[in-house]
């Protein structure tokens, strides 16, 4: 398990194999991805559960070619 703390606070989880190397590259790159497509939506408050189709797309797209 790799965890990756924001400067606001939000925690991001990773749960890989003990030999799955670069995990905090992946991420850095979700929280990235969480930055452009929820933090910036005007819909969205804090503390909601997260539910954007275009995050959701956008990292497993990521994560697929990974």
């Amino acid at each position: 398990m790799t965890c990756f703390q924001t400067p606001t606070g939000s925690k991001f989880l990773l749960f890989t194999e003990p030999a799955h190397s670069n995990t905090d590259v992946i991420l850095r790159k979700c929280y990235e991805l969480y930055a452009d497509y929820v933090m910036k939506n005007p819909f969205y408050s804090l503390e909601m559960p997260i539910r954007c189709e275009k995050f959701e797309r956008a990292v497993q797209g990521w994560v697929a070619v990974r």
